[in-house]
């Protein structure tokens, strides 16, 4: 059957979803997303396994909701505006990692980051995240190009792409010696940009 809405089966219980949405957030502070389970959001939330699996395809798009609707706490540094974008990007890359790695928030990059490749919903809600990153790094890059310590016809996008790229790739890869190798990766997006 298909609701007023267009979506089959049953009409979603707010309720319920809050109380599944509430039960991962203790979940997820009471122990890590490895050891995570829907059968354990289901139980503590007081609903039945088939409720979760019909609103979330999986325990990682449902971690993806309490990220975004700030239930979990998902901690992004948003660039400084110095003046110098190289300055700029240097900073934030090196704090972004230190936050995005630590033990605590490195399970909820890979849980949102997995959500994100198999759910639409959870792609949407990566990019609402990433949004002011996104364009507080734009302005520092454009502002550079306006200076004209970035290279004209440097494209904003393409820059901010290769470096939240690599960032997420030391975070997801769990390989430590990626961490090594996101500064040189600027090294070598900045050279290809600075006058």
């Amino acid at each position: 059957m298909t609701s007023a809405t267009g979506q089959r089966g049953r009409p979603r219980s707010e309720a319920s979803r809050q109380a599944i949405l509430a039960a991962t957030r203790d979940l997820l502070l009471e122990g890590d997303y490895d050891a995570l389970t829907t059968a354990e959001i289901a139980k503590q939330a007081g609903v039945g396994r088939q409720t979760v699996y019909r609103w979330w395809g999986s325990k990682a798009a449902v971690v993806a909701d309490c990220v975004v609707e700030g239930l979990v706490a998902f901690p992004l540094e948003t660039p400084a505006a110095t003046g110098d974008p190289a300055v700029d990007l240097r900073v934030w890359l090196e704090l972004s990692h230190e936050r995005l790695a630590a033990p605590s928030t490195a399970p909820l990059v890979r849980a949102l980051t997995a959500a994100a490749t198999t759910d639409a919903q959870a792609t949407e809600r990566m990019a609402e995240l990433f949004a002011p990153v996104r364009e507080a790094m734009r302005s520092s890059l454009a502002a550079g190009i306006d200076a004209g310590s970035i290279r004209a016809g440097t494209h904003p996008d393409a820059v901010v792409d290769l470096l939240v790229g690599s960032l997420i790739y030391a975070v997801v890869s769990r390989d430590a010696s990626a961490r090594d190798r996101v500064q040189p990766a600027l090294d070598v997006v900045l050279a290809g940009i600075r006058l």
